[in-house]
């Protein structure tokens, strides 16, 4: 990229060559890109300093990269050059659970469990995984992928530690998903993600 531009066929790094855009926002811009050495694609996220979300997005790089789950995207590297920040993340194919259900409608019991039972383990893994759990706040069938019949979270942009989430003066949460506390501003925790599931589960199945 050259301010902001699109130049087809960049290399960024020396390793990255851009293919296509894969998704633009007012926070910046998603890339697909192909790993010059090992042949692999990537997905790299350009999000300008300048951005008013730019502590926020550093702040979920750098959950990301201390995180390691089959249902979360790894997270390769975190560049940086004068004007922008690149994360460069695991590219994934697939269906949002919000796109699989505008095509089917609703799913059977069975595979609601098989999903579920793979939302709650990434959850539960979230809420385990350092000393204080880690609150995703945003459980939402457009943020969850299935990937080859695995389910992949997404967009961690709202993710904190329960102490952190709790002093920010910000509450976030999508409607029809997000837990009362989070509308009442009452106190947040792993309760908050737990509701959550109920909800998406319930959405699933009718």
């Amino acid at each position: 990229t050259k301010g902001g531009e699109w130049i087809e066929d960049a290399i960024l790094f020396g390793k990255y060559r851009l293919l296509r855009i894969l998704g633009k926002g007012r926070n910046g811009t998603v890339y697909l890109a192909r790993h010059l050495e090992l042949d692999e694609y990537r997905a790299i996220k350009e999000v300008p300093k300048s951005c008013v979300c730019y502590q926020q997005f550093r702040k979920e790089a750098l959950l990301l990269k201390r995180l390691r789950h089959p249902g979360i995207p790894i997270v390769y590297d975190l560049e940086e050059e004068n004007n922008c920040s690149y994360l460069i993340e695991e590219f994934l194919e697939g269906d949002s659970l919000y796109g699989l259900m505008k095509q089917k409608g609703h799913l059977s019991q069975d595979a609601v469990i098989r999903y579920g039972i793979q939302i709650c383990d990434l959850v539960h893994y979230l809420h385990s995984a350092e000393t204080f759990p880690i609150l995703y706040l945003d459980l939402q069938p457009r943020n969850l992928l299935l990937c080859h019949e695995q389910i992949k979270l997404l967009d961690f942009d709202h993710a904190d530690t329960l102490e952190q989430a709790n002093e920010s003066p910000n509450r976030y949460g999508t409607p029809g998903y997000c837990a009362p506390e989070q509308l009442r501003e009452g106190e947040l925790g792993a309760y908050t993600d737990v509701y959550q599931i109920g909800a998406v589960l319930a959405y699933l199945l009718t």
